[in-house]
């Protein structure tokens, strides 16, 4: 056998992607007993000055080839892993091109052609496809040949920058080609909705080839099973489907629905069984052991409920081989219009674990753990559509049966007297009535005069979820009373409800110290360190140097913050690994009182103020703002505040200030700074 015969025939999925399919199916261990006659190579983004920095930084907006190969060569693993914002499965797109191609033979988000959909990471275990670590490793098998070149690309479509992409693509270097061998080809389609009395067509391809699989994620927008609807693959225009299938799930080689399970060639690494409105799935199929050829056209199409009766979420990618060139490809949505009921929960979003309670005479739904408590006459609790970036389902709270005047009382507990900027999300529907937001004008008056904050029209169609936006809301430390009021309806509405899905309260000025002196990096190689007391801690005088990490002499210097408060100090110090580090600064108070430090950081942190130990937090964790809060004492005048991180893996940086409603602190470098 010549040594490209070897190269190609050395794994099933290497055959598959030739057409070929060696006696006896895809005897992969039988062909390892075979001479492998060809050059393993591989492609990573490994640190290429030594160290252990292995990812890339990718901005917004931005492009990466990651890969630029020469042929003839043939791809056939490819692992991805990233850290990004929430549902950057569905934000990064990868790309590739074959033999110098213009339009790409693949397209789709990172999340969808490694098999899962919906923006969010599911493990999953297949032949072609397998995901681990909670799904964020991704690994591809696919064999993906080609004669002259090969580039592979990802795009950034999030709005933040993705901070970490690592990768791997392996493949074999061959002495030659077979004239007929196809290339791979994936594609992501979606219809949100699907549209009424017509098939979602998952490929239409022309040319010569042979079709090899799919994934197929759901989002219901009605309750019931989503999947009657049949398969229906029509190969080189036959009038009729020449393969007609019974169902969507029969097609996915389960039956009597769909549940969670991994197999070989099929599998459903989520589907959420209670087939409500919002309920979500992701199925895969793949046709190894029976491609699908296809000699003119091909197109692959499913049902969206019986005789195409529902009108749910559908999106997919399809796999194929195909001779070039290709059908242009269909537009590639937005990423806002991929993830048209995702929502990010940012730090200061509470996302209410709500519970009725005993209430005499109305409804009552408390979570005592996030400090939310709503009430009014009559109340009810369902799951929307939205999720979060864990997959789970916002749930509402609705008044059943409101007129105008009914009332809902929103109870909101803070950690600190602050101004703040709180966004009420609420829902919209067919039934629902405008709404208006009152505040109390003296907040601790028996019987507060009531303001209005803001309003919110209810009505809508589809049920769809609206934000009311209140700024420099001054909310006390504890519970505070926000009321939500019907004011009226749309004339179209049904009814004049009122529901609540969540509350994000941000604190509206946060003036996070911006002055820093830093010195490090100090040798740290577990989290015990933390509690080891380096040199800076025995005399922190700017003057001072110390033997740092390595035996390295280290000194303090001047740094600012970033616009967002942080403090990135593996971009300030190096080496940035198994470090701690030591930053400084003063803060001027007008008189001495008590207050709230707020602090953030990657990884464990310890604060002094004027010298005494305020805070000590051994953690591993991701930086950001107020993750912890400590009440502290300040002096009139300056105090001096030290900050300890330390470094446990991955980024190194800080976040740190007080809560300050009236802005009477005043950061700075010390009394250097000013006359007192």
């Amino acid at each position: 056998m010549s040594r490209s015969g070897h190269a190609l025939a050395a794994t099933g999925l290497l055959a598959l992607a030739t057409g070929f399919l060696p006696a006896g199916g895809q005897d992969m261990l039988g062909n390892l007993a075979g001479n492998q006659d060809f050059r393993s190579r591989r492609i990573s983004s490994y640190d290429r000055t030594g160290g252990n920095a292995d990812s890339l930084r990718i901005e917004p907006g931005k492009t990466v080839v990651i890969a630029e190969i020469k042929g003839p060569a043939a791809i056939h693993h490819i692992w991805m892993t990233a850290a990004g914002e929430a549902f950057y499965g569905r934000k990064i797109v990868l790309r590739a091109f074959w033999d110098g191609e213009e339009s790409p033979s693949v397209e789709a988000p990172l999340g969808d052609f490694f098999g899962m959909g919906h923006g969010l990471d599911r493990d999953l275990s297949s032949l072609p496809v397998a995901c681990s670590s909670g799904g964020r490793a991704r690994n591809a098998y696919w064999a993906m040949p080609f004669r002259w070149s090969c580039r592979l690309t990802v795009t950034n479509e999030g709005a933040r920058p993705v901070d970490a992409f690592l990768f791997a693509v392996d493949y074999r270097e061959l002495a030659s080609l077979d004239p007929e061998a196809p290339y791979f080809h994936a594609q992501f389609r979606q219809e949100t909705p699907c549209q009424p009395g017509k098939d979602y067509v998952l490929l239409a391809a022309g040319g010569r080839g042979h079709y090899v699989g799919c994934n197929l994620s759901v989002l219901q927008r009605s309750p019931g099973w989503w999947g009657e609807g049949d398969d229906k693959i029509t190969v080189d225009g036959d009038e009729e489907p020449t393969l007609h299938g019974t169902g969507t799930e029969d097609y996915f080689s389960d039956a009597w629905g769909l549940r969670q399970a991994g197999n070989l060639f099929y599998g459903c690494p989520l589907q959420e069984e209670d087939f409500q409105v919002g309920s979500k799935a992701t199925a895969y199929r793949f046709h190894i052991p029976d491609p699908i050829p296809f000699s003119r056209s091909i197109r692959v199409a499913f049902e969206h409920g019986h005789a195409n009766d529902r009108e749910d979420y559908y999106s997919s990618v399809a796999y194929w081989y195909q001779a070039e060139p290709h059908d242009p490809f269909p537009e590639l949505p937005t990423a806002d219009k991929r993830l048209p009921f995702a929502l990010e929960t940012m730090e200061n979003f509470v996302l209410p674990r709500l519970e009725a309670v005993a209430a005499e005479g109305r409804s009552v739904y408390e979570d005592t753990k996030a400090g939310l408590r709503i009430g009014a006459p009559r109340l009810a609790a369902s799951l929307t559509s939205y999720y979060d970036q864990q997959g789970t389902r916002f749930p509402v709270v609705a008044t059943e049966g409101a007129v105008e005047g009914t009332r809902a009382e929103l109870d909101l507990a803070v950690r600190a007297t602050e101004l703040y900027d709180i966004d009420l999300y609420l829902v919209r529907g067919p039934a629902n009535g405008d709404v208006r937001v009152l505040l109390p004008t003296k907040p601790e008056d028996p019987k507060p005069v009531l303001k209005e904050a803001g309003t919110f029209s209810g009505y809508a169609e589809l049920k769809e979820m609206g934000v009311v936006g209140l700024k420099d809301v001054l909310l006390r430390e504890g519970v505070n009373r926000i009321i939500l009021e019907v004011s009226g309806r749309d004339p179209k509405s049904a009814g004049m409800d009122l529901s609540f899905m969540g509350v994000a309260p941000a604190a509206s000025a946060r003036h996070f110290a911006a002055d820093w002196d830093v010195v490090g990096p100090f040798d740290a190689p577990d989290m015990d360190s933390l509690a080891v007391a380096y040199p800076p801690e025995k005399q922190a005088a700017l003057s001072e140097k110390y033997p740092g990490k390595g035996g390295r002499e280290v000194s303090w210097k001047t740094v600012q913050a970033e616009a967002s408060g942080y403090v990135r100090l593996d971009r300030l110090l190096q080496p940035a690994e198994k470090a701690v580090a030591y930053a400084m600064a003063y803060v001027r108070s007008p008189s001495d009182r008590t207050a709230r430090l707020l602090v953030g950081s990657d990884d464990g942190v310890r604060v002094w103020v004027n010298g005494g130990l305020v805070h000590s937090n051994p953690v591993f964790r991701g930086a950001a703002p107020d993750q912890d809060d400590v009440t502290v004492g300040l002096r009139k005048g300056w105090n001096k505040v030290l900050v300890k991180v330390l470094q446990g893996g991955g980024g190194w940086g800080f976040f740190l200030r007080f809560a300050d409603p009236m802005n009477e602190l005043a950061f700075g470098q010390g009394p250097a700074d000013g006359k007192e």
